[in-house]
């Protein structure tokens, strides 16, 4: 961020030289320069492109300084930022100029801000600021101003207060305060995925390294104790929360903790459907208390009432998973226990990146390189025996100290014949044909089955960039069909694996306690990483089982659904939109932490 200290001259550097004298002779009869007694202060400079700059002046004054070309390409220029185009012969005349934020047009404003405000990003409830400037060198913000620019309208200030629950109107360095999505002008409402980040008061080291994740563990909430209330009304079933202290929209505190919906679409459809079905005309004036009707269907399993299928479905799932605690299935050293790792992504499909935010990050790059990072600790450290789904032809299956990727895309499935990754769909159940081939060969060599696990591993891309951590999905039993044979059959012929067995067959018994242990193991994993501060999930339940979509849908991933290994999870290790999450994700010593929290979750789950 640039800083100048501004001189007189720089002020208003639009005005002729006669009138800035003249309003320097008024200013020292009033005691000063605009905005206080004192001297000027630092500007805050920022580029939008060049010869033209975003200005902040005493944290309190907003323009556009800017190069006018010479003769006729000026009207064009000037006009692009302008609200009202007419005024463009204000300007001409001057080598630079500076043109006041209240005449610029809404685009240019939004330019200007986010700008200047580098910590500010936008949201789908609104635009959320973050307080930089409070009392330092480039001035005071106040909350009057930000009203005035962000609504157009500094009365607005005492809905502003109201809305963020302030005591008074003074600022602070590092204060967040929120703008309502209704207060806002058209162009400032689209959300800015880029640049989401978390919190200031959590924000990471400017390098990552090991001990910058020293702050990332925390307690995962007691999901199971949050109190529901079930009513039911004209529309039907529902339950009833109450807004707890802190919690002011409808995203995060109720559809992403309540439901099983993942893709933001999805998520804002249930909100408008929650706020209409509980009488909620204003979103952005929700109190503590406030009474929140969830239609019951859109549900999680383990918050539906007690007695209810789903519910009791769930909870015998649990008790299974008791149970099968208690069998003691030891392997002292991990002799005997099989691991299958599926790194997702590859080849023609990288998944998602965080190019946006100035990682030069690649999913697959990721998913392979912690892959490999297990199976060499596990190789290294235990006697398990490591199968991986995927070869990186030219890295082979050597970990790399990157920071930054590239998307090589000689990446491999290890079918016979190998395929290169062309289309992610034939991959998906590719990784299950071929896992299935391996364990069934396994079970046939003595190896007990449930000393076999399957983890797939992935990078979540979850639209809201304040969500971070991991997350792991396991095999809903009631998600899943008790046989299934993936289409073209033709084009999965060629495989050796699938003409090993074309159809996946289960029973119901199979289905539940193949759930059952894959909670059992996600558990353990989510503790071993908590011990080695890798941030884990915690708007939500932190495992899940299947992926709510809208319609009456629900998704799970195919390497869930059809593969045979009783224990099988895919985790998502971090969230690729969040911007702390990227910085993890970057670090090698990050990626090792993961490796090591996976390998000694297998080793906690098998008593060595």
């Amino acid at each position: 961020m640039n800083t100048r200290h501004t001189s007189f001259n720089s002020f208003f550097p639009f005005l002729s030289q006669r009138r800035c004298l003249w309003v320097f002779l008024v200013v020292a009869v009033l005691g000063g320069a605009p905005g206080g007694s004192a001297a000027f202060a630092a500007d805050v400079v920022e580029s939008l492109e060049p010869n033209v700059q975003a200005v902040l002046r005493n944290g309190r004054q907003l323009f556009l300084e800017c190069s006018v070309p010479s003769g006729r390409s000026a009207e064009s220029f000037l006009k692009r930022f302008l609200k009202d185009g007419r005024l463009w012969r204000n300007y001409v005349g001057s080598n630079r100029v500076a043109i006041p934020f209240a005449q610029l047009n809404p685009t240019t404003q939004r330019a200007v801000l986010l700008a200047v405000f580098r910590k500010d990003y936008v949201e789908e409830e609104g635009w959320v600021h973050v307080v930089t400037y409070a009392g330092g060198p480039q001035g005071q913000e106040t909350l009057w101003a930000l009203c005035e620019w962000l609504t157009g309208n500094g009365f607005n200030q005492s809905r502003i207060k109201e809305h963020n629950q302030l005591q008074d109107v003074s600022l602070k360095p590092g204060q967040i305060i929120r703008f309502p999505k209704e207060l806002l002008a058209e162009a400032f409402r689209n959300p800015t995925p880029e640049r989401q980040p978390e919190p200031v008061e959590s924000s990471p080291a400017p390098v990552p390294s090991t001990s910058a994740t020293q702050d990332d563990s925390g307690e995962i909430i007691d999901f199971e104790g949050l109190k529901l209330e079930y009513g039911k009304d004209e529309e039907g079933p529902f339950a009833l929360y109450r807004l707890r202290p802190g919690e002011a929209s409808l995203y995060t505190p109720v559809v992403v903790r309540f439901t099983d919906y993942r893709e933001n679409s999805d998520i804002l459809a249930a909100c408008e459907v929650i706020a209409r079905r509980s009488g909620i005309t204003d979103v952005t004036k929700m109190e503590t208390g406030q009474p929140i009707k969830i239609p019951l269907d859109m549900l999680s399993a383990r918050f539906r009432p007690e007695g209810s299928p789903e519910r009791r479905e769930y909870e015998e799932t649990i008790k299974e998973a008791q149970r099968l605690r208690t069998q003691n299935i030891r392997a002292a050293g991990l002799e005997g226990v099989v691991v299958i790792l599926d790194p997702g992504h590859g080849g023609e499909d990288p998944g998602a990146d965080a190019l946006k935010l100035g990682y030069h990050l690649y999913e697959d790059e990721l998913n392979y390189d912690i892959a490999c990072r297990i199976k060499d600790l596990l190789e290294r450290t235990t006697r398990a025996k490591v199968y991986m789904t995927v070869r990186d032809r030219s890295q082979g299956y050597a970990p790399v100290q990157s920071r930054n990727f590239v998307h090589d895309k000689d990446e491999e499935l290890l079918t016979n014949p190998p395929y290169p990754n062309t289309n992610p769909k034939y991959s998906a159940n590719l990784r299950w044909y071929l896992t299935n081939y391996w364990y069934r060969k396994e079970i046939a060599s003595g190896v007990d089955p449930r000393k076999v696990v399957f983890a797939s591993i992935h990078c979540d891309a979850l639209f809201n960039g304040q969500l971070r951590g991991a997350m792991i999905y396991v095999p809903g039993a009631s998600y899943r069909r008790t046989t299934e044979t993936p289409e073209p059959r033709s084009f999965f012929k060629q495989f050796q694996e699938a003409q090993d067995k074309q159809t996946t067959r289960f029973t119901l018994d199979d289905l539940r306690r193949d759930e059952a242990l894959s909670r059992n193991f996600a558990e353990v994993l989510l503790n071993e990483m908590g011990k080695k501060r890798v941030k884990r999930h915690d708007a939500g339940p932190p495992i899940r089982d299947v992926i709510r979509q809208s319609g009456g849908k629900f998704y799970l991933p195919a390497v869930l659904r059809n593969t045979e290994v009783p224990t099988k999870i895919l985790v998502e290790t971090a969230n690729m939109t969040n911007p702390t999450d990227c910085m993890r994700l970057s670090d090698p010593e990050w990626r090792q932490l993961f490796a090591e929290a996976f390998v000694n979750a297998l080793k906690t789950y098998y008593g060595s």
